[in-house]
């Protein structure tokens, strides 16, 4: 018997009955199927078969309604992050959503990280890359460049932009190590990172799955030569004011157990370990960590 059959009404309906009549009889059945209480009189409430309990985020944020109105970021976006250590300390990292121009240089970059979860086939990687462009501004990766301070300072004097002599320009600003060759065809690009709001664009997950309403940050990646400067930090404040621009509550990450620098790391710029996959053994454990965006 059908676990709704308590619901159906007792006297059978041609089979020709329109719903409308369907539900009246229903409405009917109400009554005619009331208990009698000790007062005498009949309880005509509406009893719902039973229903499977829903399944509870443990991990979601308070669910925060979305401003119809709110502006989200366009192809313009643009975030200006100060360089405060290394030898680029007094830089200005400019963060920008890469376009079809930038596909290739972020495909070194990621290639050159050695991280795993996407292509590692270049030309696979290329064609990922140019599909995720149009996905803008709820999946993006985002790319950085360099900019000089305006004055630099060299064996503590200062100087203006206009005094500095070829030799006093390179010592007051130290070269990126991005090849000429790449730089030529890209543009001095030093780091990337991808940024996803929804599930949509991101990849998927077989354990600790970030919200869905919550923003989801993956690929942090620096130039080789250039890390340790303070260029993924940076980076990362770029990504987390693209998630406020995007008005989302939090962002998510994962990081793997094997790596307590990098968690030491994310955990110095206020993010919290939220769960924990130990993996088979040890082998691909990881964890989810959590950062609100205020």
């Amino acid at each position: 018997a059908s676990m709704f059959a308590s619901a159906l009404p007792s006297t059978p309906m041609p089979a020709c009955a329109s719903s409308r009549d369907l539900a009246a009889s229903v409405r009917g059945s109400r009554v005619s199927r009331g208990a009698t209480s000790s007062s005498g009189r009949r309880d005509t409430r509406w009893r719902h078969p039973t229903r499977a309990a829903s399944r509870v985020d443990p991990f979601a944020d308070p669910v925060v309604p979305r401003d119809p109105d709110a502006r989200l970021p366009d192809l313009d976006w643009t975030a200006e992050v100060p360089v405060t250590e290394g030898k680029f300390a007094g830089y200005t990292l400019l963060a920008s959503a890469f376009t079809g121009e930038e596909v290739e240089a972020v495909a070194d970059l990621l290639l050159g990280s050695g991280m795993a979860g996407f292509p590692l086939e270049r030309r696979t990687l290329l064609v990922y890359l140019r599909g995720a462009v149009p996905a803008f501004p709820h999946g993006t990766y985002l790319v950085g460049r360099l900019r000089a301070p305006r004055a630099g300072t060299i064996e503590g004097r200062s100087l203006p932009d206009a005094s500095l002599t070829l030799d006093d320009a390179s010592l007051a600003s130290p070269r990126s190590s991005w090849s000429e060759e790449k730089s030529s065809a890209h543009g001095p690009v030093v780091a990337t990172v991808g940024v996803s709001f929804t599930e949509a664009t991101r990849r998927k997950f077989s354990s600790l799955k970030p919200p869905s309403d919550a923003a989801y940050l993956s690929d942090l990646t620096v130039f080789e030569q250039e890390r340790g400067n303070g260029l993924g930090i940076a980076m990362l404040a770029a990504a987390e004011a693209f998630a406020v621009d995007m008005r989302s509550p939090s962002m998510y990450l994962h990081v793997a157990t094997k790596k307590p620098g990098v968690v030491k790391l994310y955990k110095s710029q206020g993010y919290a370990i939220r769960a924990v996959d130990p993996g088979i053994f040890g082998w691909r454990g990881r964890l989810l960590m959590r950062k609100p965006m205020a």
